[in-house]
């Protein structure tokens, strides 16, 4: 039943992100939070069973799958530091601080954290995944290329960071009686490195499949975008059959196949289109049915720290390390705060810790970084 509403969801994609509604949704993921949390108080109100963990987690694991696939499509790792120095900086050098400063305050701030829940706590916030098409962003009086810049940071900072998280999501899970302690990560690395092999292999393979047909059909469209898309969705789905991790899976093959394709940027375009309008709205509002009631659950110091997460923690260490003579200081100021909030990717990413039941200090993982999220979104 599971995998059913999944193909559905497969080809409803294109429709909803062809919808007039679909932008206006995107643009606005602070009022999509809200409508969750009301569609939450109204099934709530009507004794509607709610769907079982296991169902969100995969549901939040096949968005997010989408996410890092469509994120990673939009990249030229290699060509990053010399097309957008600015998205290379932050990437490489923004986002391991801002992650290793989140988890440090998190275990100082938040006693009930254990050094692998506050890692996996800032690792969870590093992800990201801002709404850049918001009213906000979109209304400021910046060069395109700047946006840009930020929009592109976002795809690599998820791109790069899904395995990274899941390894630390890894570590911070119990261990089952007779399993040696550090199993649960051990196995996950393999996951992990299977993943990326494959898709790996997939998405090279797309790319090839893309170049073949265009030469062999001489016509400037080519399915591109249909081989890639079916390289992702063939990992995400045979992934666990094989031993890899569906997520990374998909999005090494979107990173392989951006890498090495020589489809037009229309092509990449309309990937990252289908993911803005179509799933990164539902993850704003799933977000808000499953996770926003846990906001009321929050005590003081949560609060202080998901407020300094995604101000003072997030700000700092991204206009400290833009610090360079070729990029303006309004450009400065503008990169600092408008990329690297808390977003979609960081929502998705909490959603599918909800299905996994030996979690480490759950459920102030689970608030802290829900708060820190809806602070993000808002911001």
């Amino acid at each position: 039943m599971i995998w059913l509403a999944f193909m559905a969801a497969l080809i409803a994609i294109p429709v909803i992100a062809a919808h007039p509604y679909a932008r206006r949704a995107a643009a606005a993921p602070a009022l999509l939070v809200a409508a969750g949390a009301a569609l939450a108080g109204i099934v709530s109100l009507l004794r509607i069973p709610a769907p079982p963990a296991d169902a969100v987690a995969f549901a939040a694991k096949a968005a997010l799958a989408m996410l890092g696939f469509a994120s990673a499509a939009q990249l030229r790792v290699s060509r990053l530091a010399r097309q957008c120095p600015s998205a290379f900086r932050l990437t490489f050098g923004g986002a391991p601080i801002y992650f290793f400063a989140c988890s440090l305050a998190a275990f100082i701030m938040l006693p009930q954290l254990s050094i692998p829940s506050a890692m996996l706590v800032g690792g969870a916030l590093m992800l990201n995944g801002a709404a850049f098409d918001r009213r906000a962003v979109a209304a400021t009086p910046a060069p395109a290329t700047i946006k840009a810049a930020v929009r592109n940071e976002s795809a690599a900072i998820i791109a790069l960071g899904i395995p990274f998280a899941t390894l630390l999501a890894a570590n911070a899970t119990a261990a089952m009686p007779g399993e040696p302690a550090l199993g649960p990560l051990m196995t996950a690395s393999f996951s992990v490195l299977k993943g990326f092999a494959y898709g790996g292999v997939l998405g090279l393979a797309a790319a090839g499949a893309g170049a073949w047909y265009r030469r062999r059909t001489l016509q400037q469209r080519s399915l591109d975008g249909q081989f890639a898309l079916l390289a992702g969705v063939v990992m995400f789905v045979a992934g666990p059959a094989i031993g890899a991790d569906p997520v990374v899976g998909a999005t090494a093959a979107g990173l392989l196949w951006g890498e090495q394709t020589s489809a037009s940027s229309t092509t990449r375009l309309r990937i990252r289109r289908y993911v803005d309008r179509a799933v990164i709205p539902a993850a704003y509002l799933g977000f808000g049915a499953v996770l926003l009631p846990r906001f009321l659950e929050a005590d003081m110091l949560g609060v202080v720290f998901a407020l300094a997460a995604v101000t003072v923690m997030r700000a700092g260490p991204r206009l400290a390390i833009l610090q360079t003579p070729s990029i303006a200081k309004e450009s400065q100021m503008f990169l600092a705060w408008f990329g690297g909030a808390p977003g979609a990717a960081s929502a998705l990413f909490v959603m599918m810790l909800i299905g996994n039941p030996a979690l480490l200090d759950a459920d102030a993982v689970l608030n802290v970084t829900a708060i820190a999220v809806m602070f993000g979104v808002a911001a």
